[in-house]
């Protein structure tokens, strides 16, 4: 992806002005929350280069080479660099009905097609859902699952 495309994928998501150097080669940054997101142009293109280098520090953090400690850590790329610092909304609401795909992870677990409640919709991807009569289930009954095992239950009347 390029630079001048991760800077306005970062600008739209988060509603923060991209800092970047002078001469537009180097490293590009935003201060959001409480977090330093910083990323870098590869070859000294530009905003016409790649983006690489995608890097999360907090603010109050800093590298110590003479320790040889780094503060923060690196994603592979700027969805996962936005997502650390402002997880996407739950895909269902609290109290929704959802049915389980027929994918291979729910056929391990021995839930594709079982319907549930969700109990609560936390974020990263992960609900906490109340099967239906699974009282022999561990939690009775109440697990965590992923969000794209799930579906939204659809009556057929």
């Amino acid at each position: 992806m390029k630079v001048k495309a991760v800077n306005k994928k970062v600008t739209k998501a988060l509603g923060v002005t991209v800092n970047h150097p002078e001469d537009g080669y180097g490293h590009y940054w935003v201060h959001y929350g409480n977090h330093i997101l910083s990323w870098g142009a590869c070859n000294g293109e530009g905003l016409e280069a790649d983006a690489s280098g995608f890097h999360i520090r907090r603010e109050d953090d800093h590298s110590e080479p003479q320790t040889d400690y780094f503060a923060g850590y690196f994603v592979d790329n700027p969805t996962k660099m936005i997502h650390a610092v402002k997880p996407p909304p739950p895909k269902f609401k609290t109290g929704a009905l959802i049915r389980f795909k027929d994918n291979k992870r729910s056929k391990r677990y021995g839930i594709n097609g079982k319907l549930g409640i969700v109990m609560q919709a936390g974020g990263s991807g992960m609900c906490r859902v109340r099967l239906n009569g699974a009282l022999h289930h561990h939690l009775d009954g109440q697990d965590t699952f992923h969000e794209r095992d799930m579906e939204l239950a659809k009556s057929n009347l």
